[in-house]
């Protein structure tokens, strides 16, 4: 039997969390979301996979330094905790693989701070995979691996092959290998290839807020992905989002989309509101092309030797993004957010990658973010 079946992305009305109960009104809901989904989706093929949007369960948390703090200690909820558990049950009612994603803490791996963090739940009810967001948009102000990257070394080791498994996991499914992107990481390319070199065969890549869904900048990084690794991109957004202080304003996206591997989109939905998309994903013609294909099968070919040096480079130059921000300190608040921003802008001037107009002159840097970027560089 041919290995195909119905995914679906769930494109739902979500809470942006002040406190735990806000996660349970969306987890209750979307409950109801699911099993409308795998009702009527399966009269295509029966529905195995489910995914739901970044945002989708509790919206962002966000706050950084003491507020970082408080929202860690008083908010968000523990992966794996009572949040899965519940999921695991819904799985377990429509033998589904669930893909979803939460603000959350992740205490084995640090406590007091916050993670952003996609998981795949099976038909069992187990949690099967764990992804921590690798980078963000310059408003969030949750904690990546680079910020805490002593620890990773620490747990792995500077083993590549250990690191890459931790860094961008794929889980191995009987219905296929599935890796996980949340948002602003994938504006990557290396993030999307790092699920593929692991073997992905489906991307769940969450949308982005406005305006980057309007213009389309979504929709061609989401189809580069498909086309650049082969594989399947399930790509659910919010319909909506309730902002904090009562259900009397909503702020609308949508466009979630499902792309073959191909570079074709197979559903999508453009406006927003409660919906899904939904498409019919075959595995195994995805493994027979990429397995009898002469060239669109791109990654047999990688030249890594040569891709490998440009990281080297920069690594050699001092990196780019400044690493271990937050082994001591919580993330930067948004304020300061926009001064680390500034600092990369003028380290990228200075490393002759970026030209600067004429008459530009180097941002100045608030010292108290310029002293702690400086302790980071120096290991200190």
């Amino acid at each position: 039997m041919t290995l195909q079946y119905s995914a679906v992305g769930i494109q739902n009305e979500s809470h942006m969390a002040t406190t735990i109960d806000d996660y349970w009104k969306d987890l209750e809901r979307l409950q109801t979301s699911i099993a409308y989904a795998v009702w009527n989706c399966s009269l295509d093929l029966p529905v195995q996979l489910v995914s739901i949007s970044e945002g989708g369960i509790g919206g962002w948390c966000l706050g950084g330094g003491e507020e970082h703090l408080r929202i860690y200690n008083e908010v968000v909820p523990e992966i794996p905790g009572k949040e899965t558990e519940f999921l695991g049950e819904i799985c377990k009612q429509f033998n589904i693989y669930l893909v979803a994603q939460m603000v959350a803490k992740v205490p084995e791996l640090m406590p007091d701070r916050i993670f952003n963090v996609a998981f795949i739940i099976n038909p069992k009810g187990e949690l099967i995979h764990t992804h921590i967001k690798t980078s963000f948009y310059q408003k969030e102000t949750n904690t990546a691996p680079s910020d805490i990257w002593d620890i990773y070394l620490e747990k792995y080791g500077d083993d590549p092959e250990k690191l890459h498994d931790a860094l961008y996991p794929v889980a191995k499914t009987e219905i296929g290998n599935i890796g996980t992107l949340i948002c602003a990481e994938g504006s990557y390319p290396e993030a999307a290839r790092g699920l593929a070199m692991n073997g992905a065969e489906i991307i769940y890549r969450s949308q982005y807020p406005e305006p980057w869904m309007g213009n389309n900048m979504n929709q061609i990084q989401n189809q580069s992905h498909a086309i650049f690794n082969t594989c399947y991109v399930l790509a659910p957004n919010i319909g909506g989002i309730y902002m904090p202080g009562g259900e009397d304003f909503k702020f609308s996206n949508g466009k979630s989309q499902i792309i073959d591997y191909r570079g074709q989109i197979i559903s999508e939905y453009l406006s927003g509101g409660e919906a899904l998309v939904s498409a019919i994903v075959n595995i195994d013609g995805l493994r027979d092309f990429r397995l009898r294909g002469q060239w669109q099968n791109l990654t047999k070919d990688m030249r890594v030797e040569e891709y490998k040096v440009i990281y080297d480079a920069m690594i050699a130059k001092g990196g780019i993004y400044p690493k271990n921000l937050c082994m001591n300190e919580p993330p930067f608040t948004e304020e300061d957010q926009v001064e680390l921003v500034k600092h990369q802008v003028n380290k990228m001037v200075k490393l002759g990658i970026y030209t600067a107009p004429k008459n530009w002159e180097p941002y100045d840097i608030k010292e108290s973010v310029a002293e702690r970027i400086k302790k980071t560089e120096s290991g200190s």
